[in-house]
């Protein structure tokens, strides 16, 4: 009896042991397969423009491109593929302008294009630093607040990205997401810093630095930076209502050069083709050309009121 009790509980074990590395075996197999599909959906993703941005990551001017256009707004979009598409509106620029205006008209074009698309990025993301240094005084009450309560830096910031708006909201986010992964508060606050450029941010950037650093009175350096803050915003939007008058004469120089250039072809197609081939030509094209680059320098540095 105690043998067949035995000889049962062997089988009974035997099974479950049966049971258990089908199971295993399974589980193994279900998982191989999972990670197959990821590698062939990973491989699918790595295309030609993955691989331009990983080499853009090397290069000082492209991770310039990726921060700006972060700083705008659109992290999402891939370098490589924004300088690809950048070149080709300025090419099809140039192809639509040649038959109408000659070469010189079609480089300018293309160079219109390019300085066009430059200018917009950097207009967006001037706009979205408006935006978010508008916002720093109520960002440096809410870490003084989390301070106050006893709360470390990284968890004040995700406590104040989940109390603002854009673009505060996000921008602060990446900031607590990037500490979650390992990176100092320093590292993130330059990220940020590189993203967003102003005096601003760098003040208070520099504060959290210090303060996670070496310590400090975190909780009056806040207040203090938020009332100054607060005071500042309220002198840049004067000084800006002030001197729009004088930018956008900046912008009537640029405008009219290139519109000088236009008339002439307009009137006389080909004659700019004709200037450069001819040493005088060259001479009064290098000429006005510098003369409208100094007046448009000018009139801007005329304009900048540091504040």
């Amino acid at each position: 009896m105690t043998l067949l009790l035995v000889a049962a509980g062997l089988v009974v074990t035997l099974l479950m042991a049966a049971a258990t590395v089908a199971t295993l075996a399974n589980n193994a197999e279900i998982e191989r397969r999972i990670v197959e599909s990821a590698e062939m959906d990973g491989k699918k993703r790595v295309g030609v423009f993955v691989r331009l941005d990983e080499r853009l990551q090397k290069v000082r001017w492209g991770r310039r491109l990726q921060a700006l256009l972060a700083g705008s707004g659109l992290p999402a979009w891939s370098p490589s593929m924004f300088l690809v598409a950048t070149a080709t509106a300025s090419v099809v620029a140039g192809l639509i302008v040649l038959p109408l205006f000659g070469r010189a008209t079609a480089v300018l074009a293309v160079v219109i294009v390019m300085v066009a698309v430059r200018s917009w990025l950097e207009r967006r993301r001037r706009q979205r630093v408006d935006r978010f240094v508008a916002q720093l005084p109520e960002l440096a009450r809410l870490l003084a607040n989390g301070a106050s309560a006893g709360l470390a830096v990284r968890r004040s910031l995700e406590m104040a990205a989940d109390e603002m708006p854009e673009p505060a909201k996000s921008e602060v986010a990446q900031v607590s997401a990037e500490m979650a992964l390992g990176r100092s508060l320093r590292q993130a606050l330059d990220s940020l810093s590189n993203r967003l450029p102003s005096r601003e941010l760098s003040v208070l950037v520099q504060t959290l630095s210090i303060q996670g650093r070496a310590g400090g009175a975190l909780i009056t350096a806040l207040s203090g930076i938020g009332t100054t803050l607060e005071e500042r915003r309220r002198l840049r939007r004067e000084v800006v209502t002030s001197t729009i008058g004088a930018q956008f004469s900046g912008y009537t120089v640029i405008f009219l050069a290139f519109g000088a250039v236009a008339l002439m072809n307009a009137f006389s197609p080909g004659v700019v083709d004709e200037m450069i081939t001819n040493l005088i030509g060259q001479v009064v094209l290098l000429v006005a050309t510098g003369l409208f680059v100094f007046g448009y320098l000018l009139v801007r540095r005329l304009a900048k009121v540091e504040v």
